[in-house]
């Protein structure tokens, strides 16, 4: 059960200290016990007319050894509790501190997709500061496809944890017939300005949720403009209104990432326009 534990807990990337076959120390956080729950039916058992947590060990046992949390797995991962307090389920991460980076390199993520955008979500607001705030980062960005719902709490939860929020838009550019991957991220007022008139664009104005090249050479003040990896080959194709867009901008990039899609179709199509770019595109 510990070999699990251990396990779960380098895949979260947090720093442990094994003690012995049941407890392990996590620096900055404090011993965790491992709850065996193998031999057992449930989780729970009843205590008088109440239900309790099938801990086989007493927890005053416990806290006079020092250990003040229970480590269990449940479904497909690992929680853990505080013997202080009434039970509930804390999903074991984000605790103690993170292991040190293999790079050490000021890194601020920028590709988050909330739990705003229906389907495609990762994390919510408050779990996406959590994470950036134990990770050491000092500001998160986010750039939900087709809308900016995520805004007000993003800026809220940031402003609860001492992080600068960062608004970016996930969006299709309409060019002649050509459909263009883009992600748009304000760096100003101004550029939250245009942020907004192109949501209205996209999502009130357009009949299918594009945004045309005109719009968004009229809306590109203020903003960074991010090609998406498959976009290459329109910009390839079309230099000068590549121009046009560096010049409305602030800046202009090209997305590079080694994300792992479960389709061998997506990765093949992901590694060959990557290929391509750094092939014909890039200038070193």
């Amino acid at each position: 059960m510990i070999q699990e534990l251990f396990s779960w807990l380098d895949a979260q990337r947090i720093t442990y200290i094994p003690v012995d076959t049941e407890v392990v120390d996590i620096p900055g956080f404090g011993r965790l016990f491992t709850a065996d729950l193998s031999g057992v039916e449930s989780i729970f058992r009843g205590d008088g007319d109440k239900l309790v947590f099938n801990l086989m060990e007493s927890p005053d046992v416990l806290m006079e050894e020092g250990i003040f949390h229970v480590a269990f797995p449940f479904g497909r991962n690992w929680y853990y509790y505080d013997l202080r307090e009434e039970f509930r389920f804390n999903l074991l991460k984000y605790i103690g501190r993170p292991k040190p980076p293999v790079h050490d390199v000021p890194f601020v993520n920028l590709g988050i997709h909330t739990s705003y955008e229906l389907l495609n979500a990762c994390c919510s607001p408050e779990d996406l500061c959590r994470k950036a705030k134990w990770l050491g980062h000092t500001a998160v960005g986010i750039c939900d496809r087709n809308t900016m719902a995520a805004t007000l709490n993003l800026q809220k939860e940031c402003a609860n944890t001492g992080l600068k929020h960062i608004f970016g838009y996930s969006l299709t550019m309409m060019h002649e017939e050509e459909r263009v991957g883009l992600k748009i991220y304000a760096l100003d007022n101004e550029g939250l300005h245009n942020l907004l008139r192109i949501q209205r664009a996209v999502m009130v104005d357009s009949e299918d949720n594009t945004l045309r090249y005109e719009q968004l050479l009229m809306y590109a003040a203020g903003c960074v403009v991010v090609f998406a990896i498959r976009s290459v080959y329109w910009m390839a194709g079309h230099p000068k209104q590549v121009k046009r867009i560096r010049k409305g901008a602030e800046a202009v990039y090209y997305q590079v990432d080694a994300n792992e899609y479960k389709a061998d179709r997506i990765d093949r199509e992901q590694l060959e326009a990557l290929k391509y770019y750094f092939g014909n595109c890039y200038d070193a």
